[in-house]
């Protein structure tokens, strides 16, 4: 019987990429076709369901689905396979963001982008998870890539407990603390809005720090700034976020970078209203729903979070907008194009 057999380069507890591998081994087990999920570095804390790549042993008529975000030592392996291939393309931040705060990271991304050309030549089928995703895999030579979304799984973060008594409105962002998410800009726009208009007013940054100095920098733009009850609380387990999104009265991206953005899809989930800027993958996700902050105007962006907290119709209306947009990413539909695309590369 032929099998998929998965494989990423740096598999890790809280990453986007990780997570996705993860939902497909379920699909791919209720289809009978889960060969395992295999990553060339697995952090501690990843979920013990994932192998080590040097324990990949796929069949002659077996598939692998490489899960591309960057370029890890070991991966090269992986193109000197004779099986079928497929590759689902999640983006790759641009280098440059990295150079001066995490090298490393810095390498992995140029070296990514670099050999992208020779993992996109070997697949069978491709695809990316959002059509500006597609686009650039279509620039590195793939004829005919597809776009499969991510996978959501709208109970993954729903709260099942009773909501805290609101202490002043909280400004949630959610993702890495990486420069190209832009951080910084968050914490100058809160300390503007908190200062013209909410002095009681939270921000939250949930999201595991790309790099320890990185972190403590952003520490002391914050006592810089001068902004208040701000907490850079690190990557939140399932609960711990579910929590976060109950309490939160908006959703706040200012990233110059997305290649799909998961967490829009998770506030339209718990019907919280987003304000982002319409970078890369963003608009596709996003929609009407979403009050799109054009540029980095921190005073613009402090204006649009006072209105989309005080603003009652407002605030319903983004509601109502991000459930219908959140339909157009259902798990249902989205596994659909998860068996098109294993599919193509069956054919």
């Amino acid at each position: 019987m032929t099998r998929v057999h998965q494989a990423t380069g740096a598999a890790g507890r809280h990453d986007a990429v990780t997570g996705q591998m993860l939902a497909y081994d379920e699909l791919l087990r209720g289809w009978g076709l889960a060969g395992g999920a295999h990553a060339a570095v697995i952090a501690p804390g990843a979920s013990r369901e994932i192998d080590k790549l040097a324990q990949l042993a796929p069949a002659p008529d077996d598939v692998v689905l490489i899960h591309y975000s960057g370029w890890i030592a070991g991966m090269g392996a992986l193109l000197e396979l004779p099986q079928r291939k497929v590759v689902v393309y999640h983006n790759i931040t641009p280098a440059q963001y990295f150079w001066t705060v995490h090298p490393v990271v810095a390498v992995v991304c140029e070296l990514g982008r670099e050999r992208l050309p020779a993992v996109v030549a070997g697949a069978r089928a491709t695809a990316g998870v959002s059509a500006y995703n597609a686009a650039e895999l279509r620039a590195a030579g793939a004829p005919d890539p597809r776009v499969v979304p991510p996978l959501i799984d709208p109970g993954r973060l729903a709260y099942g407990g009773v909501a805290a008594t609101a202490d002043g409105p909280l400004i949630l962002v959610v993702g890495r603390l990486a420069p190209h998410k832009r951080p910084d800009l968050v914490i100058r726009a809160f300390a503007l809005y908190q200062r013209l208009h909410a002095p009681d007013a939270r921000l939250v940054l949930a999201g595991e720090p790309q790099h320890l100095p990185y972190r403590a920098r952003l520490e002391q733009l914050v006592e810089e700034v001068g902004a208040k009850r701000v907490q850079l609380a690190g990557a939140l387990d399932d609960d711990e976020l579910a929590l976060a999104y109950s309490e939160a009265s908006v959703l706040l991206s200012l990233s110059e970078h997305e290649g799909f953005c998961i967490p829009l899809l998770e506030a339209f989930h718990a019907e919280l209203p987003v304000i982002a800027r319409p970078c890369g993958a963003m608009p596709e996700v996003g929609g009407d729903a979403v009050l799109w902050a054009e540029d980095a105007d921190i005073a613009v962006v402090a204006e649009l979070l006072h209105l989309a907290v005080t603003d009652t119709e407002l605030r319903a209306e983004l509601v109502r907008r991000g459930r219908a947009r959140a339909q157009a990413f259902a798990p249902g539909r989205v596994a659909q194009d998860v068996r098109g695309l294993i599919d193509a590369a069956l054919a």
